[in-house]
């Protein structure tokens, strides 16, 4: 008996071809020697509908039709004088398994086969490595570096001076909308059923979710305390000191009292030399780039193993919402490191800005690759999820949203920036309207969950 049946309330395909050949030589390679038959008979298939029988020749071909109104579509096979059966099918078979196997025999049994094509591992590099996807996705992320040229704009360089605050203040509030609403609305979401996979006690699934999102939350902190700490130069400040008295003759009353001034004792320094000037001005420089440079080398790193663990473990859609709120939330945020490399403190010229910029922002990339082409589970997938929506909580939060209340904006440049805060988030929820889900792939079989 051959079974079809719905999955999550539909079948993974309306219709499928299905080649069924007789065999006699049960091996793969008796199996790789009908493949050219097949291919040739998928060309020209007879209809079949639920409850019609199968019957294997030497290039028959059925297209079955499974019924919609049913949560399963039977089909029997007539195996009666055939050594043994080669199926051929459009889809893989397990993409139509629910609660039974796609073949049993005739007292229920399952029947697995001897022989398969293509074999496990072809089949996972091809169909859970969606590379192409990722990867562009990230080269686009990576792209935003660029953005800084649009502060080289005469006009809008003119205005992101003359009113700097607000302007940061409206971008700002942009990304922590659309980062706030990927993490909770994608990204810890999609965590929860994910890290389930791994263990079956509610306590181990929930204390590693949250440790997840915990650390992620202050892994920026960190990163920028260590940048800092690793490129501040020690140093002793001279140090001035000086003295002051005041005398008052004794008085009688209404007689003003004399005030005396007495030229303090200054400790004369001598002048710094260039030298010692250039070295404390490389000291600031080199704080100030680095901490913006290592900083969103690892901000961009994080990002890609978010974006390929969605694509990988999530499908193309999710993938994309993804890339989505990075993209928005790296709008500003290149802005603003760019408005730092080119500040008189930082001291770079605009094109060695946007070069640095780029250099740093590759790290999406290497993100992305290590997660495709490393060996990650469904559990450790949502594990990754909850860190990145820690990582996105600590970034909208306390890094963007600060920028909303400043207390210098008037009632109207308030409302600008929650209607910005509002604007990024809309962006992100939209994504929603056609998300699924996220289905993780089965752990027997070939599993095409996602979207």
């Amino acid at each position: 008996m051959w079974t079809a049946q719905k999955v999550d309330g539909d079948y993974a395909d309306a219709t499928m071809k299905l080649v069924v050949l007789e065999a006699s030589d049960l091996t793969e390679a008796g199996l790789e020697s009908l493949e050219s038959a097949a291919t040739s008979a998928m060309n020209s298939c007879t209809e079949k509908y639920t409850g019609q029988t199968i019957t294997p020749g030497t290039s028959t071909c059925y297209r079955l039709n499974f019924d919609p109104d049913a949560w399963q579509s039977l089909y029997p096979v007539n195996a009666n004088g055939v050594n043994g059966i080669a199926f051929f099918a459009e889809h893989f078979p397990t993409e139509f398994e629910s609660t039974a196997h796609y073949l049993k025999d005739q007292v229920g049994e399952d029947i697995e086969p001897l022989a398969e094509l293509p074999h496990t591992e072809e089949v996972e590099s091809e169909e859970s490595i969606p590379a192409g996807a990722a990867i562009g996705s990230s080269v686009l992320v990576n792209l935003v570096t660029f953005i800084g040229v649009l502060l080289m704009v005469p006009a809008i360089s003119k205005a992101h001076k003359q009113h700097q605050e607000i302007f940061n203040g409206v971008l700002f509030a942009f990304a922590a909308g659309a980062m706030l609403s990927c993490a909770f609305f994608l990204l810890l979401f999609e965590a929860t059923h994910l890290v389930a996979m791994g263990w079956d006690a509610e306590v181990d699934v929930l204390w590693r979710w949250g440790t997840m999102i915990l650390a992620g939350m202050i892994v920026p902190a960190f990163i920028e305390s260590l940048a800092s700490a690793c490129l501040v130069l020690s140093g002793k400040e001279g140090k001035t000191s000086s003295t002051a008295s005041t005398t008052a003759n004794s008085t009688e009353e209404g007689v003003q009292p004399e005030i005396v001034a007495v030229e303090p004792e200054v400790a004369v320094q001598p002048e710094p030399v260039p030298d010692e000037a250039k070295k404390l001005d490389l000291k600031v420089r080199s704080r100030l780039i680095g901490a913006v440079l290592i900083g969103d080398f690892f901000h961009n790193l994080c990002d890609g193993f978010f974006i390929g663990a969605a694509f990988k473990g999530c499908g193309d859609s999710f993938g994309w919402g993804v890339a989505a709120a990075t993209i928005l939330h790296e709008l500003p945020q290149e802005l603003a490191d760019f408005a730092v490399l080119t500040s008189p403190e930082a001291g770079l010229s605009n094109v060695m800005a946007l070069v640095l910029n780029f250099l740093s922002g590759i790290s999406v990339l290497l993100g992305v690759i290590v997660i495709l082409y490393s060996e990650v589970s469904d559990a450790a997938t949502g594990l990754l999820l909850a860190f990145g929506g820690g990582v996105y909580i600590h970034i909208g939060a306390v890094d963007c949203m600060p920028k909303m209340y400043n207390s210098k904006f008037s009632l109207m440049q308030r409302l600008s920036c929650f209607a910005s805060f509002i604007f990024g988030a809309v962006a992100i929820g939209l994504i929603l309207l056609g998300h699924e889900h996220c289905v993780p792939d089965s752990a027997e079989g070939h599993g095409h969950g996602g979207h």
